[in-house]
């Protein structure tokens, strides 16, 4: 590997977006080295993406490791990622993140470990051309924080829960139900291109609004800043007795601000609410690419 090359660190999907902006990835960010997790879980769906990958990493030299995770097994996917980012990241000046088909609490993992080992830490999201019509995940499991960034949490506080809402109002409802927060607010994204937005907004103010003592706030994940102001001029109103705790479940940009408010607040945790099934038509095609750097320094 080159001194100014990059590493990639990718998470493999059966959704088109993860080999195509795989091979955006190699175009526009001098890539030396490869890092893949996948779930070992759904190998069989990921095979045929996986095997593109690889055949693309031979023909162009380019070292490539694949590293199996378990969906239910988070201490175990903490061990792998912590031993494969160091050893892969180690004399790197640069990694580049691709969020695109990466679960929240995996990119918190490897954004924390290869933070303090890359001069330079970006990321990029690919978003989708299209969203599958019908439902997207389902069957939430038990909501978890996130080992390294769950905050200071005193017993004499109430909770404070931030959440920035996605397509499955379940997921949310599950991650409510099991913090149950005395203060509980929610932000919406305020405009998409992608037509089952509305819906989906609509329904979790409809459903939270009867349930629960809840606040909503309006932004923007697509923004430049993807939304950071706003969710830090939130944060800056909940009441200094309170623990807090942050949840992204809107559009994956969101993982990346709650990450960087989190490192400069590190009281404030982190918490991953998974889903049990997500469906085989997730996703379709691939849209805009978005790339960044991570602000935390």
């Amino acid at each position: 590997m080159k001194m100014n090359e990059c590493l990639l660190i990718n998470f493999a999907s059966w959704e088109e977006r993860f080999k195509l902006g795989f091979h955006r990835d190699l175009k526009g960010a001098g890539v030396g080295k490869v890092l893949v997790f996948y779930f070992k879980n759904y190998a069989g769906r990921t095979q045929g993406n996986r095997d593109d990958v690889e055949s693309a990493c031979r023909r162009g030299g380019i070292e490539c490791t694949w590293e199996p995770l378990d969906v239910a097994d988070p201490v175990k996917n903490w061990n792998t990622v912590a031993k494969a980012i160091g050893s892969a990241a180690s004399g790197c000046q640069r990694v580049l993140v691709d969020i695109s088909t990466m679960p929240r609490e995996i990119i918190w993992h490897a954004l924390w470990l290869a933070e303090d080992k890359a001069a330079e830490l970006s990321y990029v999201y690919h978003c989708p051309e299209d969203y599958g019509a019908d439902w997207l995940s389902r069957d939430p499991r038990v909501p978890r924080l996130v080992y390294k960034l769950s905050g200071i949490a005193l017993p004499s506080r109430k909770t404070a829960l931030v959440v920035t809402a996605g397509f499955d109002l379940q997921r949310a409802v599950r991650l409510i139900e099991w913090f149950e927060p005395s203060v509980l607010l929610v932000g919406l994204q305020s405009k998409s291109k992608f037509a089952r937005n509305y819906e989906a907004m609509k329904n979790h103010r409809d459903r939270m609004s009867k349930e629960y003592n809840c606040k909503f706030f309006e932004l923007d994940a697509y923004s430049n800043d993807r939304g950071l102001a706003t969710i830090q001029r939130e944060l800056g109103k909940i009441d200094e007795t309170c623990n807090i705790v942050m949840s992204s479940l809107g559009p994956k940009l969101t993982a990346i601000t709650l990450y960087e408010l989190q490192r400069a607040r590190p009281e404030v945790g982190l918490s991953y609410a998974p889903a049990t099934e997500f469906s085989g038509d997730y996703s379709f095609g691939i849209g805009e690419s978005l790339w960044g750097t991570v602000g935390f320094r």
